[in-house]
């Protein structure tokens, strides 16, 4: 198709930028010819020339186009042209003393997109962006894009030109790096409990600007559950009390964690009651102010025990629950978001969780977290419970001040358990990691509620296995820690803790001796409850160096075993 030669005046252009975008070239079923200026000041391209470049719209498909100038001669001797149209061609009058100036229409090279944009929050005021830089040439390659242009919304993701266009720019003057190489930028003055959609373009030296790249969500940030949870009763009267969370469920921090901002980080909190400390239906109860760090209930407390937890809220929404609290016994739970697994402590053993204390980083707070692909063969169920400061600081080697409940839930479906004539407390088990290896803790079973459960002051991950188990009290050298106990309080084998099964709660002594016979000293209880320590210390004072005989027995049965003091 041949375009009829058409003489424009310099105020023809202009005229021309007043209608139009850009010159455009596309393709829908047939050829038609767009011709418009770019958007970018006239002024800043070479007077004597007519640029062009493509667009889209709401209503028809982008087509691959480029930006071109012509000469004289038929072709401009100073750019990269990859095609032309050789039936396709314009004049230009340029007035003032200017040359007629008429050619062949070529194109520039577009620069290639971004399709792998990534948006994470990473403050209470900041959105870390990375992709890969893209090249000047969508076809080579090769070359270096000259800018950016970064768009964001709030109300929709971006996935045409339309919604590019009515995004809103994030100034910036970033210098694109090579084709190929990671792009990182942190980007300030978003709320992290709204969820912002990006997109990008890139643009070369030509005021080429590339295809939209992929759409990036910086999903909004729900806030962590609020700390140091607090219940006292007086008459039927129920006094809760708690502290702000420390930040949000990433745990990315508050800016003040005394003041969390309303309503991104903070905008109420909720009071939910129950009626059973695992309950899966929760009444809500009541809810307060962002400032409100305390609330009453009132029950009658001779008809049984309620219990409590507590939700923060935000502009995003609900936290997670609190660690739950009861009205009579005091005790904490901690309960998986499946309701598979739990945590319970003791009134006596919460000074970690539960102080006088009003700063948040001076408690801590448990999480339940499942470990699906530990699951297969032997493992019915893999849990990890991990203790944090501040509800932010990941506590490694935590240890709980009380002997405490883990329970772990257990269905009998598919085929890791089935039904079957031998009873459940003689085939599963419960297995511990201490960071090293796994040891078996055997567990009691309560074949009714489906759980198995075992008292312990350790944290980390537990497993449900399929193992035959005698029903009766065993022990074997599997359940020692270690053969060698260096006393020098280093935290690593300053004893030896022996660990057996003892399903029916029986009596069980363990005593220590030397290779003559002669006694030196108990055994005490352990870090599990069906376990015994020896920590080399005889009448408070540690031992020489040497072996040394353990004897544990349970229900007339003895074993025996040595172990070496090294100092």
């Amino acid at each position: 198709m041949t375009m009829k030669k058409q003489n424009l005046s310099l105020s023809g252009i202009m005229s021309l930028a007043k209608r139009a975008l850009r010159l455009q070239f596309f393709f829908v079923r047939s050829l038609f010819l767009l011709i418009t200026l770019s958007p970018f000041p006239y002024t800043l391209y070479p007077t004597p020339f007519l640029y062009a470049a493509r667009i889209s719209g709401q209503n028809f498909t982008d087509i691959i186009g480029g930006i071109g100038y012509g000469s004289k001669s038929g072709s401009s001797s100073n750019f990269e042209s990859f095609s032309s149209l050789e039936d396709i061609s314009f004049s230009s009058g340029i007035t003032g003393g200017q040359s007629l100036r008429a050619g062949i229409l070529s194109y520039f090279p577009m620069p290639s997109s971004v399709s792998d944009i990534t948006a994470v929050i990473v403050s209470t005021y900041s959105i870390q962006l990375t992709w890969n830089a893209p090249s000047a040439d969508w076809r080579t390659g090769a070359g270096q894009t000259e800018k950016y242009l970064l768009r964001y919304s709030s109300v929709s993701t971006i996935t045409g030109d339309y919604d590019f266009l009515k995004a809103a720019e994030y100034s910036q003057a970033w210098q694109p790096l090579s084709p190929g190489a990671g792009e990182t930028y942190i980007i300030e003055g978003f709320n992290p409990a709204t969820t912002y959609y990006f997109a990008i373009e890139s643009i070369n030296s030509h005021y080429l600007r590339s295809e939209l790249s992929n759409s990036a969500a910086a999903v909004a940030l729900v806030p962590l559950p609020p700390m140091n949870f607090d219940l006292q009763t007086s008459g039927n009267l129920v006094n809760l009390s708690w502290l702000h969370p420390t930040g949000y469920s990433t745990r990315i921090r508050f800016s003040d964690r005394f003041n969390p901002i309303y309503p991104y980080e903070i905008s109420a909190y909720q009071i939910f009651r129950a009626t059973f400390s695992a309950a899966e239906s929760w009444q809500f109860i009541a809810e307060v102010s962002s400032s409100a760090l305390q609330w009453t209930d009132t029950v009658d407390l001779g008809q049984g025990e309620y219990f409590y937890h507590i939700k923060a809220v935000n502009k995003a929404g609900q936290s997670n629950p609190s660690y739950v609290r009861g009205s009579v016994a005091g005790k904490a739970y901690y309960v998986a978001p499946d309701y598979g697994a739990m945590l319970e402590i003791p009134r006596e053993g919460l000074a970690k969780f539960v102080s006088g204390e009003t700063d948040q980083m001076k408690t801590y707070t448990v999480e339940i977290s499942s470990h699906g692909e530990d699951i297969g063969g032997r493992v019915v169920k893999s849990v990890e419970f991990a203790a944090y400061k501040g509800g932010i600081e990941k506590e490694s080697n935590f240890k709980l001040d009380k002997l405490s409940t883990v329970s772990l839930y257990y269905n009998k479906s598919g085929d890791l358990i089935t039904s079957s004539a031998i009873p459940d407390y003689k085939r599963i088990s419960l297995f511990y990691y201490n960071g090293a290896r796994w040891y078996q803790l055997y567990g009691k079973v309560d074949e009714t509620n489906r759980k198995i459960q075992v008292e312990t002051t350790l944290l980390g991950k537990y497993q449900i296995r399929t193992v035959e188990r005698l029903g009766a009290f065993s022990a074997d050298i599997s359940g020692r820690s270690n053969q060698l106990i260096t006393p020098n309080n280093d935290g690593k084998n300053d004893g030896m803790v022996f660990v057996f099964d003892n399903p029916r709660s029986s009596a069980v002594k363990g005593k220590i001796f030397d290779l003559k016979g002669a006694f030196v000293a108990d055994m005490r209880q352990g870090p599990v409850a069906d376990s015994l320590l020896w920590d080399a210390k005889a009448e408070g004072q540690t031992v020489p160096g040497g072996v040394y005989v353990y004897q544990i027995e349970a229900e007339g049965k003895v074993f025996n075993g040595t172990v070496a003091v090294i100092k």
